[in-house]
């Protein structure tokens, strides 16, 4: 699960950093020379528009900071402080460990040492949390004072992603396939709270997402074929989850990438299926105008995820939805 990144901000260099290198977006290629061939490329893929938002860590003493940076993965969420508050938060994209990169970003701090160990960042939000509400939640004393780079361990990180709504859609932990087998049979028991259930499945999209669209953070609706930010998708499961054989929900040909703004919604309540390759009207009623509409924006066009792999699928969702 993703954990929280404590980040207090509220010294001369911070306050310089955050605005040069978060509030201000650098372009990649700037950074190019600096980073190997392979982080620029996948970079590129998190970063579409040519410019991210980083942020670094020095060693610290005795490299304490090495320590705490190691533990940082993808979908990890950082809250900045200063002056008794949470200001920002924002998701851990990607890390990588580059002296250079950091001297041409922020210099020395007067110890000596630069902010080597980086993190880039996305969906930077603004905040107003006092000290006092964020101890409370994760169980400080009331006169706790962040101070110095941290990260939170599981059950402190979750009480604050859960309360505060922190997770982020797009930035989601790896997840292997062993433990993808796991959340699969961990969804079968509805016993669980709904936390935990809206929680797993959150870790199921992450992991289907990750096929299907690797480190990109815009994908491309099965459906309408318009790009959006992959938050704006979900992986559509083909076959309804719940009618499905044990193989088949471990077979990632099962889903395609829908959006959430109307295609999704057409294909799961059946108006809309795949015959052929073709998307075909199913003239299911009731039906309003607008609703048409939107239905004529893509039948009788072509599915690109019709294939022999998926052909099965498609032909039960076309005979049982």
């Amino acid at each position: 699960m993703s954990k929280v990144i404590l980040q207090p901000s509220g010294n001369k260099d911070a306050r310089e950093h955050y605005s040069d290198t978060i509030e201000k977006s650098i372009p990649l290629l700037s950074i190019k020379p600096y980073i190997s061939l392979k982080e620029f490329e996948t970079l590129n893929d998190i970063y579409p528009s040519g410019e991210c938002k980083i942020w670094g860590v020095t060693p610290g003493s005795r490299d304490n900071n090495i320590t705490k940076w190691n533990r940082i993965e993808i979908g990890d969420v950082c809250l900045f402080s200063r002056e008794g508050e949470i200001y920002a938060s924002a998701v851990t994209t990607f890390k990588l460990h580059s002296k250079k990169l950091a001297i041409s970003l922020w210099d020395f701090d007067n110890k000596g040492q630069t902010w080597e160990y980086i993190y880039f960042l996305e969906e930077v939000k603004t905040h107003s949390i006092p000290y006092l509400q964020f101890n409370k939640v994760v169980g400080y004393a009331d006169n706790y004072v962040i101070q110095g780079f941290n990260v939170l361990d599981n059950e402190k990180s979750n009480k604050l992603l859960q309360f505060f709504d922190l997770e982020s859609e797009i930035f989601i932990e790896d997840v292997s396939k062993e433990n993808y087998e796991k959340i699969l049979a961990k969804l079968e028991n509805l016993k669980e709270t709904e936390t935990e259930i809206s929680s797993t499945r959150r870790l199921e999209q992450g992991y289907l997402k990750k096929l299907l669209f690797g480190k990109k953070t815009i994908g491309t609706c099965a459906g309408c074929k318009k790009d959006y930010p992959v938050s704006f998708l979900v992986t559509a499961h083909i076959k309804k989850r719940a009618q499905c054989e044990p193989n088949e929900r471990t077979d990632v040909n099962i889903v395609m990438p829908m959006c959430k703004m109307g295609c999704d919604e057409v294909f799961e309540k059946g108006y809309v299926s795949v015959s052929n390759g073709i998307f075909i009207d199913m003239n299911k009623t009731p039906k309003s105008t607008a609703l048409q509409d939107y239905i004529n924006v893509f039948s009788n066009t072509k599915c690109d995820y019709f294939n022999e792999k998926t052909e099965k699928y498609f032909n039960w969702h076309l005979k049982n939805t």
